[in-house]
């Protein structure tokens, strides 16, 4: 019988004597770090895309674009059922209790419903294209909707097919069908441009036929990750299963997600609506490329939760608890030693970033980029308890959490977006990250007696001051740009002066980085568990043991010291 994929994939790598729950701890830092390589190579791609096409096409066509999937979004909330998260969350679960055979079942009916449900929500687009786009006095909105038709089918077919990987754990093929997927997103892009130019037409067909590589690449994966039932119990679900037990499971999530859909979605819909309708959609563009900017500080926290939701899961199956929260501290820990300083550098220079990488028109942007930034870090600090509320399956607390976000964003951006356009919207969106943190916090201690460790309080404590610094450092950054030499002419003296600008930021976020770190060292905000996890970590990455060590000498420093009696 094959054994659980993802303690394999960290097989070797842990040291012996550790007990279970830092063997889990360990199997989530390993598996975040194949996750991390992979959503990095997958942000490189999608940061030129998007920078080709902030380029390469109208802001016309951009905002359009975005409000065309955005539209889909609210209006096919409920397009997937909630089988995907399902699949994500019983996969390991089953698997947990080597039931096979009710994995497959799963798999199979959610191949089926995902397609019909698509092939039906596709229709509805091609036949209501026109009265949607009445909405926004846009014929060319219509024209997007009918473009994009097809997509949703596509995704829904692939979106089984990243769960069930998702759900065993096998994070390496995830990240590679979301790297093939962006790099076939950007390459087809580029062959329609060749022919068709900078349409609206070549956004949405490239965009589309990528979700086809998907299924194309995906079928062998998972046709290979089948054979690893061979062996566990052959019943299937049976029929009151899934009627009592799986559908309302999916269909409470396909509610969880349309409210989350309304924050990520309504305010692009209502910034479209409000605004003036000859400026709208470039806004919409502007405020798109500026929040798709923003969700690069998700980088880390995105790959570590490919692996925590299985390995949450099963110790859910297990009932143990004590592990989970163990495994909690550690991930919420590790996640911010990462993510706090990109978010310092990211908020400080939003919208030097925004026009040196899409152009001086997206400038205006910056503010709102910004705002947003704060609110991902909301949600950032509690992604670990919310990942693990998930895994225990108590999909009610996530469908309180999101219609009280959900709810709130829309009567925020309703109120805001007509006063102060994008920096209301993305203030909407901050307060219902805000809010979800502090719902799921409270659920934590409820459910798991989970209480964030003090050390969360002290990274954010070294990031305020990191933070203080930076802006005070700012104006300095500022009077060092005016001397950027000119380099070259024509098109190479402004991406020359461009390189030597990012190089520029690339200083103050190491400033930034430094201050965090010292800070943080200061504080004490390291465990010993963390020293030995670089450890492991920095040992497979191939790093120079010499170096290794210098880094676990610091590390040290901020340790903090057990009181003896």
């Amino acid at each position: 019988m094959a054994e659980d994929d993802a303690a394999a994939q960290a097989k070797g790598s842990q040291p012996d004597g550790m007990d279970e729950a830092s063997k889990h701890s360990h199997e989530v830092a390993w598996g975040s770090f194949w996750g991390l390589v992979g959503t990095l190579a997958l942000k490189l791609v999608s940061f030129a895309y998007a920078i080709y096409v902030a380029r390469a096409f109208s802001q016309e066509n951009v905002g359009l674009f975005y409000l065309a999937l955005s539209v889909i979004g609210v209006i096919g909330f409920w397009r997937d059922l909630g089988l995907p998260a399902a699949l994500q969350r019983y996969i390991p679960f089953y698997e947990a209790k080597k039931q096979g055979g009710k994995a497959l079942s799963l798999l199979k009916i959610s191949f089926v419903v995902e397609l019909v449900l698509g092939v039906v929500l596709s229709a509805a687009l091609f036949v209501f294209a026109d009265s949607i786009g009445a909405i926004y006095q846009s014929a060319s909105l219509a024209e997007g909707l009918r473009l994009l038709a097809v997509f949703v089918v596509f995704e829904n077919v692939s979106k089984v097919v990243t769960s069930y990987l998702q759900g065993r754990g096998d994070i390496k093929a995830c990240q590679f069908l979301g790297n093939v997927q962006n790099i076939a997103k950007f390459a087809f892009t580029l062959v329609l441009f060749s022919f068709y130019g900078a349409t609206l037409f070549t956004l949405s067909v490239a965009f589309t036929l990528s979700f086809l590589v998907i299924l194309l690449f995906g079928a062998p994966l998972l046709l290979r990750r089948l054979k690893d039932h061979e062996g566990e119990g052959g019943e299937p679900l049976t029929r009151s299963e899934l009627i009592h037990d799986i559908l309302p499971f999916g269909i409470t999530l396909t509610i969880v997600q349309s409210f989350w859909v309304l924050i990520s979605s309504t305010d692009r819909m209502l910034l479209g609506y409000f605004g003036n309708p000859v400026t709208s959609i470039e806004t919409v563009a502007i405020y798109s490329i500026a929040t798709s900017l923003a969700l690069t500080i998700m980088v880390f926290p995105g790959a570590f939760g490919g692996i925590f939701l299985p390995v949450i899961s099963r110790l859910a199956g297990k009932n143990d608890h004590a592990a989970m929260r163990k495994v909690m501290q550690t991930s919420q820990r590790w996640i911010l030693f990462v993510t706090i300083p990109i978010a310092l550098a990211t908020m400080a220079f939003a919208g030097e970033m925004l026009s040196v990488f899409y152009g001086s028109s997206y400038r205006s942007g910056g503010n709102a980029m910004a705002i947003f930034i704060l609110g991902l870090m909301f949600s950032t600090v509690i992604y670990p308890i919310a990942l693990a509320l998930a895994g225990m399956r108590l999909v009610k607390l996530e469908l309180y959490v999101a219609i009280v976000a959900g709810v709130a964003n829309v009567i925020l951006n309703i109120l805001l977006i007509p006063g102060f356009g994008m920096e209301g919207a993305a203030f909407a969106s901050a307060v219902a990250f805000l809010l979800s943190a502090l719902m799921f916090e409270h659920y934590g201690k409820q459910y798991l007696s989970y209480h964030t460790p003090r050390e969360i309080y002290k990274l954010f404590i070294a990031g305020a001051v990191a933070f203080a610094a930076i802006m005070l450092l700012k104006p300095f950054a500022a009077m060092l740009a005016l001397g950027i030499p000119a380099i070259g002419e024509g098109d190479i003296a402004i991406y020359a002066y461009k390189f030597s600008y990012l190089a520029l930021l690339a200083v103050m976020g190491c400033i930034g980085l430094a201050l965090f770190g010292m800070v943080a060292l200061f504080l004490r905000t390291f465990k010993r568990e963390d020293i030995e996890l670089l450890h492991s970590a920095a040992g497979k990455a191939r790093i120079p043991p010499q170096l290794i060590s210098i880094a676990e000498r610091i590390a040290m420093m901020g340790v903090e010291e057990k009181k003896t009696a």
